[in-house]
């Protein structure tokens, strides 16, 4: 039996309860999927939202569950490729009749499901994928309480600009192909060029190469001191290693949640990692103090302080949460057009959420106005992430250009 027969026989079960009437009696569970790859070259991301999943509906079931009734979110592997992407979700949205999704998928596969959901009429909710682009094609469905490529670029030039007050920055750029890197990288570069900064090189690899000698020879030649870069972990893990073994040493401003992986400095000399200035752009640090519920039950259960990752879907499931609890306290079925309309009156502040966000609500296109940027950068040996910009929500300075 295949993976993806396993899968659909899976997918009759667990919603065997969505496919009943949306009018349940109280206490029975409300369950909801959502998807990710748990498996394929993306996984560690699927593989740590599915942690996080797992922990937010401990803490919404131990605070009562969605009005009474215990919440239950099952997770589907989709191996991060869009075409198996578009296969779970015309099951979900067309046979097992779900009332909303929740995303977890990287910008392809995002891009693939919102594409569905469309056609189906039903809400899928992503807190993952960070591509802008998706917010602009008119959907009606589709919603994204995520940071966008747009927010992360602001950040990540504002930040250069304030290392060109300690001197020359020479900046390049350097990022993976998929829709997530080259994306952000584009609004990098043209907000690059808005200000007047010179860019010295650009490189691009596919994020399935492991050899990334080639491109990061080619930003070194180029006399770059600062790299921009945009990448997942196992390609940031390799394009290190080149760094290293060519003597490389930029400083290194990241995108995306690779350069901000917790599992790095395991993976790449630490030393290293602090001689590049190792830095992110992200949605999440474990050194926040409205994110310490959260983090200490993640370190309890694995040993280590969560990922980006693994805070992306704890973050969806509240906003799920609370477009299930608004259905039900209005008296409504939990339908996709109720659970539509649920979502467009959704506004949760930003004390009651574990990222910089200063809220979660939706605009007219979907895009969550309260989606907030920080940047955190590896401190102390490359033991510990450290949220360092922007001033308002820095814990400590960031490291000096060198």
């Amino acid at each position: 039996m295949n993976r993806f027969v396993q899968a659909a026989i899976g997918l009759v079960v667990a919603m065997a309860p969505l496919m009943s009437s949306p009018a349940r009696a109280e206490g029975e569970e409300v369950a909801i999927p959502a998807i990710t790859a748990m498996s394929g070259s993306t996984a560690v991301l699927g593989q740590d939202a599915q942690k996080g999943i797992e922990i937010a509906v401990e803490h919404i079931n131990a605070d009562g569950g969605i009005n009474g009734r215990p919440l239950k979110i099952q997770v589907y592997d989709t191996q991060g490729e869009p075409g198996v992407v578009r296969q779970v979700m015309e099951r979900l949205t067309r046979m097992e009749r779900a009332p909303i999704i929740l995303g977890c998928e990287v910008s392809a596969g995002t891009s693939a499901a919102a594409q569905f959901a469309e056609q189906a009429g039903v809400p899928y909710l992503n807190s993952s994928a960070v591509s802008a682009e998706l917010l602009e094609r008119g959907y009606k469905w589709y919603f994204s309480d995520q940071i966008t490529a747009d927010s992360e670029a602001a950040t990540v030039v504002d930040f250069v600009e304030h290392l060109m007050t300690q001197g020359e920055v020479v900046p390049a750029l350097l990022y993976e192909d998929s829709p997530r890197g080259a994306g952000t990288i584009e609004r990098v570069e043209a907000l690059l060029k808005d200000r007047g900064i010179e860019i010295a090189a650009s490189a691009s690899y596919s994020r399935s190469d492991r050899n990334l000698l080639p491109p990061v020879k080619r930003v070194q030649t180029s006399g770059a001191n600062v790299v921009i870069w945009a990448g997942y972990t196992e390609d940031v893990v390799a394009g290190l290693q080149a760094m290293q073994q060519l003597d490389f040493k930029p400083y290194i401003v990241g995108i995306g949640g690779g350069p901000g992986d917790v599992r790095i400095p395991q993976l790449v000399d630490k030393g290293f990692i602090e001689a590049v200035n190792l830095s992110t752009a992200d949605y999440f640090n474990p050194d926040m103090e409205r994110a310490q519920r959260f983090v200490k039950s993640y370190e309890e259960r694995h040993g280590i302080v969560p990922s980006s990752y693994a805070s992306m879907c704890y973050r969806g499931a509240y906003t799920l949460k609370a477009a299930l609890e608004k259905t039900l306290e209005a008296g409504k079925e939990l339908t996709p057009e109720n659970l539509r309309g649920a979502l467009i009156e959704v506004d949760i502040p930003g004390e009651q959420l574990i990222s910089p966000f200063s809220r979660i609500k939706f605009d007219e296109h979907g895009r969550n106005i309260g989606a907030q940027n920080l940047i955190a950068q590896w401190k102390d040996g490359a033991t510990k992430k450290v949220t360092v910009w922007p001033p308002e929500v820095a814990v400590e300075e960031p490291n000096p250009l060198n």
